[in-house]
């Protein structure tokens, strides 16, 4: 895929100012490459669901995808394909979350944007909260959790736990340069950059975080 030279050039300054370090005009432009690349694989997903979208005009309560493709579910993320998946204007759930959002048990919304909650992994991910231990506060009413019947999976909104839990922008992975071995970036986990402690004092799960503490300490 041949790129025009302004194209790279400009990528280039862009990452010169983003990281404050240059790269080579060969390394931007294999960069730039793969970025143009992952772009045309999201605008084919862009068309595809599009299409879907379309198929709703007739079908407005939804349809099963019968195309023998195997999907992720929106909601609890297991893998999906035919009869076990639905499609409606939330978009592509397996059938124990569609049945939990037809009875209004969870949001349908939060099929198509993870901003309004956590899953048990997330809390793992972001705070070092094992499920076990998140389960444990649920019972305890430290936190509140929708549970999808079906499957007992749980759903914890960050509405209904305002003041508990923080937004999930506060938690964001930080792109940082890897040391070394020039073009390249990781994400590094937020409390590895940021004192944990001053970010999270203020909300009631901070005493229940020791685990986070002591990796943020190692980091």
């Amino acid at each position: 895929m041949e790129l025009k030279e302004k194209t790279v050039k400009e990528f280039q300054e862009i990452y010169k100012k983003k990281y404050g370090k240059e790269i080579t005009y060969e390394e931007a432009a294999e960069s730039a490459r793969n970025l143009v690349g992952l772009f045309d694989v999201l605008l084919d997903i862009h068309f595809a669901e599009l299409k879907l979208k379309e198929k709703l005009k007739d079908s407005p309560k939804g349809f099963s995808l019968m195309d023998g493709k195997t999907y992720t579910c929106g909601i609890c993320h297991i893998s999906i394909k035919d009869e076990e998946l639905w499609y409606d204007k939330w978009g592509k759930k397996c059938l124990a979350c569609q049945d939990a959002v037809n009875k209004k048990k969870i949001p349908g919304k939060i099929c198509y944007n993870n901003k309004y909650w956590y899953s048990t992994w997330e809390l793992e991910s972001y705070l070092k909260l094992k499920t076990p231990t998140v389960k444990k506060l649920v019972r305890e009413g430290v936190l509140k959790a929708r549970v999808v019947p079906k499957s007992n999976f749980l759903v914890i909104l960050i509405k209904e736990n305002a003041g508990v839990l923080p937004p999930k922008e506060l938690l964001k992975s930080v792109s940082t340069p890897v040391e070394g071995q020039k073009n390249t970036i990781r994400l590094t986990p937020w409390y590895e950059i940021y004192d944990p402690e001053k970010v999270l004092k203020k909300f009631k799960i901070w005493p229940y975080l020791t685990k986070l503490v002591e990796e943020s300490k190692i980091a």
